[in-house]
Parts: structure tokens; sequence; C-alpha cells
């Protein structure tokens, strides 16, 4: 878990979500890929968003960015609502919300070379040619690469070293956000570290500020400061990273949690199996969505979805029964 509290400036709220509604209709059904998301992160924290496939993580990303509109609820960047504005009043803003995204191979242009593809841009929000050219040396540095490889096209590299560039490109224009979209989930276990302590080392050095997407709770335990769990387009629990680890509250989270193989094959741990089938996506159920896998399921969970309560010191957890949930850990 990160002990970066010093990094972080609680008194500054760099992206505040409120009440984020994303649905794509299809005919007389409505599918929710989003239904009323609310979360703030600071000045230089990493907030993790976590979840199965499926679940929204994704679509929250390039929602928040303004990659397409959304539906409802409001999304203030650094205190200015970017909720309704067209393609032209968000440009001055794009250059301080960039994205990394899951593929680094499909996150360039096969035929345009790597250097061609980090200036492009630079020279689209008017950076001179010796700035930029300084910026790039600097950046290659930083992610420990040599400069010639800018010379090279996409498919000489491979996928880590792509992804370091792809990470030194939405650096370029040194902005205040950045959407780290499944960002390691593509690579191997080894480079995927590679990238976390790259990750780690720049938000030391530039005090980076990220909304950090991924389904594998054991990376976003090691580099998130909060994290949001979701479940069918809705966060279900929400807690400083610390906090949720120590005191697993929601039967979802506890069973991503237990899927985490151990270090020690000898060592013991209880294995949580969601049972029952995943609710049709366009035709939740009235309660709670994840009452039909879960093992302390009632019928008030059947009748009446739970909103997020209290449960400690910035710990939300949407259950009606949590009292019933004992954390795997414990």
């Amino acid at each position: 878990m990160t002990t970066n509290e010093h990094l972080i400036n609680r008194e500054h709220k760099i992206l505040q979500v409120r009440n984020l509604k994303k649905y794509y209709g299809t005919g007389s059904k409505t599918l929710k890929a989003l239904d009323d998301v609310s979360f703030e992160v600071c000045e230089g924290e990493i907030m993790g968003v976590v979840g199965e496939s499926g679940c929204g993580k994704s679509t929250l990303g390039r929602s928040v960015l303004r990659l397409f509109p959304i539906t409802g609820g409001e999304i203030l960047f650094d205190g200015t609502d970017i909720s309704a504005m067209n393609a032209r009043e968000l440009k001055p803003y794009r250059r301080n919300m960039q994205m990394v995204f899951q593929n680094p191979f499909s996150s360039f242009n096969p035929k345009q070379k790597l250097g061609t593809a980090l200036r492009e841009v630079g020279k689209v929000y008017g950076m001179k040619e010796d700035r930029l050219k300084e910026k790039l040396s600097q950046l290659m540095e930083y992610i420990g690469l040599p400069e010639h490889m800018l010379q090279r096209h996409p498919g000489e590299l491979s996928g880590g070293q792509l992804q370091r560039l792809a990470i030194a490109r939405a650096l370029i224009l040194d902005p205040a956000f950045i959407v780290a979209d499944e960002a390691v989930s593509a690579l191997d276990v080894s480079v995927q570290a590679q990238i976390l302590n790259l990750i780690t080392d720049l938000r030391k050095r530039l005090r980076m500020t990220m909304l950090f997407i991924s389904h594998e709770m054991s990376v976003v335990e090691h580099i998130c400061d909060q994290v949001a769990v979701m479940y069918l387009g809705r966060i279900v629990e929400t807690a400083p990273a610390r906090e949720l680890f120590s005191d697993i509250r929601h039967p979802y989270t506890q069973a991503l949690m237990s899927a985490i193989p151990k270090a020690d094959p000898e060592e013991r741990k209880e294995r949580i199996i969601l049972e029952g089938d995943i609710p049709n996506a366009i035709d939740l159920p009235e309660g709670c969505s994840f009452a039909s896998r879960c093992r302390y399921c009632t019928a008030e969970c059947k009748e009446k979805r739970p909103e997020l309560k209290s449960v400690g010191e910035n710990h939300l957890v949407a259950c009606h029964h949590i009292e019933k949930a004992k954390d795997i850990r414990g």
C-alpha cells in the first residue's frame, strides 16, 4: 500500500464527479453503464477503480475525460464544470487531461515513427520545436529508454517499451490529471512490475494525479491511495487504500480479494467462489444488483437497492448486511 500522503494536497480537488450517469438506449431497454457514480480525486492522489470486466470501469475513465457525451450528473475539473461542454469548449482543458490506454500496440499508428507520434501532441497545442525537443529528451530519461527509440516504428518495440512511451506521450503537456485504463493488464508480470515502478517514480517526481483503472486487486493495493470498487455501473465500496484492504466490508470486494494468489503456496486461505448468475445489465433487478451472487442475500436485498453508507473514516459501503460480512483477512 502507498504511504504518499505527503504528496497529496487535500485542499485542492482536481476532479469532482457527482451522480454521473451514462446510459445506452437499446429499444425499449436502457443499459445503465454508469448509474449515480460520485467520487473526488485530490491533487497528487492516485485513485484506483477496480472491478470485474463489464462493471463500467473503462466507461467511467472515458466519461470523466468527456471522450463521449454523458447522460447526467456533473464533472468538475479543477473547479470548472465540463459536463456539457462541446469539443471546441473542451479543447483548452484537454491538455490537462490525458489518457494511457490498455493496449500499447493499438495506441500508436503502426506506420508512424514513435517520435513523430509524440511530437504531434505538442504541436497541436503550439509547443515550440526547441521546447518540444527538450521535453522529449527529459521524458525519455524519466521512462528509462534511449532517445534513438523515437526513430523506430511501434512494431519494432516490446509491449513494455511501448507502454512507457504511451506514458511519456501523456506527460508531454504536463497534464494535471491522467487516466490510466488497464495500463498494465496486457503486459507480462515482470513488465507489469516495471511499469508500476515507473508510475510510482513519476508520481514522486512530477506529483502526478491519476485515475488508475484495473481489475487486479493486488495492483490497486500496491499503487493507489484511494480505491473505489465497482459492480454493474455503481460504486459498492470506497475507502482509503489502507482502510479498505485492512477492513474489507462488501461481499463483492471480499470475493475479489480472495482471488489473489498467496505468495506462499503452503499458506491456507479462504477462496470465496461467487455462485449464481450475473444479472442482465439492461434489466437489472429492483434491489441489490449483487443479490443473486451474494452469500448474505435476504428478501430485503432483492427488494431494496442499498445506498452507500459510512462504516468508518471515508469508508463507504453499499450493503444491507455489512455486519454479517467477516473480513477474509481477519
